[in-house]
């Protein structure tokens, strides 16, 4: 969930970037947003000022057939699940488009872009809204026969936004699937070959205490890592990253945007913390990162037996389920909870919640939304939760996630506990590309090798994260 997270925050912000947009900024209207772009006027135009309207006309009332475009992937929509729908729905047709960032962003300039668009709720959906690319489909929900409001989990609302805050206002879309993507999998064997008794599944660790369990798990042998203690995820370095700081200061009760989010601060005592918490896991090796150059990712090192914890949510067991090494001694594995801020409050969100919104400018937007309804509560959501690679967005669906072995009894004893703490959601920046991956980065990795302070790496990026919101803002401004 959260490598594909990452990668298509990437793409969406190039595209955003690129796409022009109305010029009311965050002012939301009732004709419609969702995804990453918030409807700032009551036309709601795109880049090229053809986006059908919130009353959603358009649609192929004479009979013909429709081609309704999307960029969900062919691995989350298989040619058998497309042939049952067009089988259903003799009227629409479903065409697949695998776009790049180049391609969306070229598309949306010229309002050529699919009529459903996979993005991430939590990075990319406030931008899309702002930009005014997404229709609103909050009327849509309420009325739907299928999609059933109070069956719903509240994960789903990361995609409704009012222009200021995440969580609230018209929805815009929703998940495909969701995880709790701070949690912690761990290998029982490497705890034991450490001397190092498993923590209470059903108290959550303060991520200090991760850090303090991290340098007791790594193991060295003649100067050489036998075994590391942690991984901050299953493809990259064992180093502070920008997700994860959003989730422990959304424990700390920190937001370092300002309520209308045309700034930020990053300096705050628990950015501070955060930061100077994972410098020090870096400097005692407890996982793979730039200084000692390991470039073995995290996924690999925790099946080859050489990390004991790796953060991941629920989605990461199905991987463990499906690998072929694994699959032979599951009991070994299990899920801890998402670990709380230094003095924190338990919160429990998600780091992707990827989905679709419907393309303002569709000239389809009724045969899109039955094709939404039918892609996010139909089969292919039934079919998704039976796999266990993520975590369905109905209360009715839990019911089919995999739970016949010892593995899946332990992560679902873990999992319903971490459900009541699931309606709050990471504090993202709408003006800032990647919510500001890119710019943490730049100003924390020079801390790992004495090149610089914290004092200096908070300036700086908030400098840069200030830099950046306002020229996003100018562009939104100018259109």
């Amino acid at each position: 969930m959260r490598k594909w997270t990452i990668m298509l925050t990437a793409v969406t912000a190039a595209a955003v970037v690129l796409s022009g947009c109305s010029n009311n900024g965050g002012n939301t209207s009732s004709s419609g947003t969702n995804g990453n772009a918030t409807t700032t006027n009551d036309s709601g135009g795109t880049a090229s000022g053809n986006a059908a309207t919130g009353n959603d006309t358009g649609g192929a009332s004479n009979g013909e057939v429709v081609t309704i475009r999307t960029s969900i992937s062919d691995g989350e929509l298989s040619k058998d699940q497309i042939a049952e729908f067009e089988k259903e729905h003799s009227n629409i047709k479903i065409e697949l488009e695998n776009l790049d960032g180049t391609k969306l962003a070229a598309e949306l300039a010229t309002g050529g872009a699919p009529d459903v668009i996979r993005l991430s709720g939590v990075f990319d959906l406030p931008n899309y809204v702002i930009k005014g690319i997404a229709l609103d489909l909050t009327d849509r929900m309420n009325t739907s026969t299928v999609i059933k409001q109070d069956d719903l989990l509240p994960i789903t609302n990361v995609f409704r936004f009012d222009g200021k805050t995440v969580g609230t206002g018209p929805i815009y879309g929703l998940p495909k699937d969701w995880s709790n993507d701070y949690a912690i999998f761990y290998n029982k064997k490497l705890f034991d070959a450490a001397g190092v008794p498993l923590p209470d599944p059903t108290k959550p660790l303060s991520w200090p205490e991760v850090m303090d369990l991290a340098k007791k798990l790594t193991i060295k042998d003649g100067g050489k890592i036998k075994q590391y203690g942690l991984a901050a995820n299953e493809w990259g370095k064992t180093e502070p990253n920008f997700n994860n700081l959003l989730q422990y200061l959304l424990s700390a009760g920190v937001d370092v945007s300002a309520e209308d989010n045309a700034s930020v601060d990053f300096n705050k005592p628990e950015v501070k913390d955060y930061i100077n918490m994972w410098v020090d896991a870096v400097k005692n090796n407890v996982g793979p990162n730039s200084v000692n150059n390991d470039q073995t990712s995290g996924g690999d090192l925790f099946f080859k037996d050489q990390v004991a914890m790796i953060i991941d949510g629920y989605w990461y067991s199905g991987v463990i389920r499906s690998n072929e090494s694994a699959k032979t001694h599951l009991a070994d594995y299990g899920m801890l909870p998402t670990p709380t801020a230094l003095n924190g409050t338990r919160v429990v969100p998600t780091g992707g919640a990827t989905g679709a919104i419907i393309n303002k400018a569709s000239k389809h937007p009724d045969e899109a939304w039955t094709f939404f309804e039918w892609f996010f509560s139909g089969k292919p959501a039934d079919d998704r939760a039976k796999t266990g690679w993520g975590l369905p967005i109905f209360k009715s669906k839990m019911e089919l996630l995999p739970k016949d072995t010892d593995f899946d009894k332990q992560v679902n004893a873990v999992l319903q506990d971490e459900l009541n703490y699931t309606s709050q959601y990471l504090k993202v920046n709408p003006y800032l590309a990647g919510g500001g991956w890119s710019i943490f980065d730049k100003y924390v990795q020079p801390l790992y090798f004495g090149k610089s302070n914290i004092d200096e790496a908070v300036s700086g990026m908030t400098k840069d994260a200030n830099v950046a919101i306002q020229e996003a803002k100018d562009a939104i401004d100018s259109q």
